[in-house]
């Protein structure tokens, strides 16, 4: 789908405007167009309709913003548009076409729940049109491609769990080593701060019988969707949730370590802080030790775990392991 010309039009002004607005004395317009990928007519012509913009050229064929963007010869002295070599423009010009009230961060946030959105609804050609024109202008040269082989993935095992049908994936665990093959029954597709991640119950046949395990999508090795078919059991919801049971973990940190904590915990809550230190409450998912372990780990030897007091030990057994781990 090709990007519509009233978007290309609207990127090179404001990208003309947001030159223009680096250079107090102005440009010529040959050097402008150049920098914005078009040629000096086109630019002219473009520039020239934003300019009269204001009033229909049928009642002031004259009319111009004289405080928004000038044309102007060598000298700075103002001549006819159609005849000036320079143009320039009054200070933050892209006020006047909204550039200012979305950033680029914004811009790329859309994109990717854009992308996100795509990923399950691949059919989509309205959605997938538009985030091409995004990409073929204002987010030009950001490095926003599609993950295509995330994308497939994501879209596939979101119609096997439409269609109801089990999938057998080969899988690499987060917090075990090695690569374990499994034969699930999808039952949810997430988007989370970790990516997308696929809850599932195990099959009758496998080991892990009757269990509802969570699998994120970029420790997927391999998925083929199967023929078979299941039902979907009428508490699903409650398996879910039984999986994803968090445990309530009160830490004292350095301000500095709090990104740790959020970093770790599926959410979190500020019992108290002061200018050098901060008090939490972590809800963590399972393996809670080894998760708990590796957020002490990064977070450093100033933050410590309050209650359970249980598990105020979990960064001294991991570093202790991974100690023996790598010595042997």
């Amino acid at each position: 789908m090709s990007t519509p010309q009233y978007v290309r039009r609207f990127d090179r002004v404001t990208r003309a405007l947001n030159e223009l607005s680096l250079h107090a004395g102005g440009l010529p317009i040959a050097v402008l167009a150049e920098r914005v990928g078009t040629d000096a007519p086109t630019l002219r012509a473009e520039l020239r309709a934003y300019f009269r913009a204001d009033v229909d050229p049928a009642f002031s064929p004259n009319a111009i913003r004289q405080t928004t963007i000038r044309f102007h010869d060598a000298d700075g002295v103002d001549v006819e548009p159609a005849e000036a070599e320079f143009v320039s423009a009054s200070p933050r010009p892209t006020e006047e076409v909204g550039a200012d009230y979305v950033t680029v961060g914004e811009l790329a946030r859309i994109y990717r729940a854009g992308q996100d959105l795509l990923a399950v609804e691949p059919a989509n050609a309205a959605l997938e049109g538009a985030l091409q024109a995004l990409t073929a202008t204002v987010l030009a040269g950001l490095g926003t491609g599609r993950s295509t082989w995330l994308a497939d993935l994501a879209a596939s095992l979101g119609e096997a769990l439409r269609s109801r049908r089990r999938v057998e994936l080969t899988y690499a665990r987060a917090w075990q080593p090695g690569v374990r093959s499994h034969v699930v029954e999808p039952y949810r597709l997430v988007k989370t701060r970790r990516g997308w991640e696929l809850d599932a119950g195990f099959v009758e046949d496998d080991a892990f019988s009757g269990r509802v395990g969570t699998f994120l999508l970029s420790g997927i090795r391999d998925a083929v969707v199967l023929p078979s078919t299941f039902e979907r059991p009428a508490d699903v919801d409650a398996r879910i949730a039984a999986n994803r049971h968090t445990t309530m973990i009160d830490l004292v940190a350095p301000q500095g370590s709090r990104w740790v904590i959020e970093r770790f915990a599926e959410s979190v809550e500020v019992l108290g802080e002061d200018e050098d230190m901060i008090r939490m409450r972590a809800h963590l998912l399972p393996p809670v030790e080894q998760r708990l372990g590796l957020l002490l780990l990064v977070a450093g030897p100033d933050t410590w775990v309050n209650t359970p007091t249980t598990l105020r030990d979990a960064g001294t057994d991991l570093a202790r392991d991974l100690l023996a781990h790598y010595a042997d």
